[in-house]
């Protein structure tokens, strides 16, 4: 790394530690300073993959730059490529942006612009590396870049637009003090906790279809009160179980409704604590003898006092052979849910024949678990509406015959479904990947206007493969 790159890096490094202690974050996600390195970290790792190699040049550049080590085995590119997508760096990336992008507009002294030059710069010096850059690494960069660009611009004006941009100070403002930014985050924290249950209700009526999944959250909520009401009254209750299965497809609002309900369960004095723990399990099962236990009650107790939800749960069971801990998992699970009965909640959730089968593996999974709410696949309608609502969130337009066409595809999708087929997620790729055809389609206009660069024409879509 050059000594100006090398400075650059350093400034953002420490804007971005900065924003941490002014109680800037980005939700679920860690620090901003260790985020913003791991997101370096999986756009360099996709660059040098795109390729289907890894230089001894590259991963030197990346211990050197970042302090993480990398082999070039196959082994360990097949693993990377498999975790790091373009459309994971590009999502990663522009959370980051965002964060500069809302800080900066409290007078904050932090500019976006330098964050999206610095990721080109260190793209170009990191293909350099090994004295090559193919077509596919220039490409996948400068499509990067642009798409940075369209979202910072898209997010500043939908800020300006809501009035929620102030004008820019004379003079720059430092970070607050200390007491300010322990206030400020402590706002921001109490602002969240303080959604009242009629407003996480209607922010669950604000999802996109689910209707059935709707209705059966409504119906548990109404019970719970019912429950409450009846034990105040000095009327006993026989034992209800709270915890749930949740069935369906990848893609189709499992784990966003969990995270609702934790909230609800909350606010209806169900748990005793605003907490939701999101695992797999990977988070659950280690691979050596006796550590998945400890992992496992490790999880369990971060959890307790709220809501834990396992995604992909069957994966604890269907694995077979000698050396595998999932059941070892199962078992930890089963006995602090007994040993902690009415102090945590557990929603396991995954396809619907692999979830019975799950229930089936142990006896005591099926008389814990006796709730299931069904997530059925997303309309063709559905999913144009996802796609209308990530215009909006952009502050992008779509030209005539966009929306059409695209429910149209989607229409298309579902009656032949691949298998591979992911729902909500399919409607956030096909988006990027319209944004990514507008990306080529403007790459040589000169002096585009704001109005090309905010819309979506139906070239764009229709070049769009999923």
């Amino acid at each position: 790394m050059s000594a100006d790159l090398k400075t650059a890096y350093n400034e953002l490094k420490a804007q971005c530690a900065a924003l941490d202690k002014a109680g800037y974050e980005i939700k679920d996600k860690g620090t901003i300073e260790e985020y913003f390195k791991i997101s370096l970290m999986k756009m360099l790792i996709c660059i040098s993959t795109l390729d289907d190699r890894m230089t001894k040049p590259e991963s030197d550049f990346i211990c050197r730059t970042l302090g993480i080590t990398l082999t070039q085995s196959p082994y360990e590119l097949e693993r990377l490529k498999k975790m790091i997508t373009p459309d994971s760096v590009t999502d990663s990336l522009q959370r980051i942006c965002k964060v500069f992008i809302d800080a900066q507009s409290d007078g904050v002294d932090t500019d976006y612009k330098k964050l999206n030059t610095f990721v080109n710069d260190l793209g170009v010096g990191f293909m350099a590396a090994d004295g090559t850059a193919d077509d596919r690494e220039t490409k996948f960069l400068s499509r990067l870049v642009y798409r940075l660009r369209v979202f910072g611009e898209s997010y500043v004006k939908g800020i300006q637009s809501s009035g929620g941009l102030r004008q820019k100070p004379s003079a720059k403002k430092a970070l607050p003090a200390p007491a300010q930014k322990q206030i400020k985050a402590e706002e921001k924290k109490k602002q969240e906790q303080e959604l009242t249950l009629e407003q996480l209700l209607e922010k669950l009526d604000q999802l996109v279809g689910l209707m059935s999944v709707k209705q059966e959250v409504y119906s548990l909520a109404n019970l719970i009160k019912v429950r409450k009401l009846r034990e105040e009254r000095g009327f006993k209750q026989p034992e209800m179980s709270l915890h749930l299965v949740f069935t369906g497809n990848p893609g189709t609002g499992k784990t966003t409704v969990a995270r609702l309900l934790a909230k609800i369960y909350h606010r209806l004095g169900a748990v005793r604590e605003d907490v939701f723990v999101e695992v797999d399990r990977s988070g659950l099962v280690s691979n050596y003898i006796g550590h998945t236990a400890i992992k496992t009650r490790e999880v369990c107790e971060s959890a307790l006092g709220g809501v834990l939800f396992i995604d992909e749960a069957y994966a604890l069971t269907n694995k077979t052979g000698q050396n595998d801990y999932g059941i070892e998992a199962v078992n930890t699970l089963l006995k602090f849910m007994e040993d902690n009965r009415g102090d945590i909640v557990v929603i396991c959730a995954g396809y619907t024949d692999l979830m019975e089968e799950f229930l089936s593996s142990n006896p005591g999974l099926r008389s814990r678990f006796n709730r299931f709410i069904e997530f059925a696949d997303y309309t063709a309608s559905e999913l144009k509406q996802m796609f209308e609502l990530y215009l909006k969130q952009y502050s992008l337009k779509a030209d005539d015959g966009v929306l059409e066409y695209v429910e149209q595809f989607f229409d298309e999708r579902i009656a032949n479904k691949p298998e591979y087929f992911a729902n909500g997620r399919d409607a956030r790729n096909f988006f990027e990947k319209a944004l990514s055809n507008q990306a080529d389609r403007l790459a040589s206009v000169k002096d585009m206007t704001d109005e090309q660069l905010m819309t979506l024409t139906l070239a764009d879509v229709k070049e769009v493969t999923l």
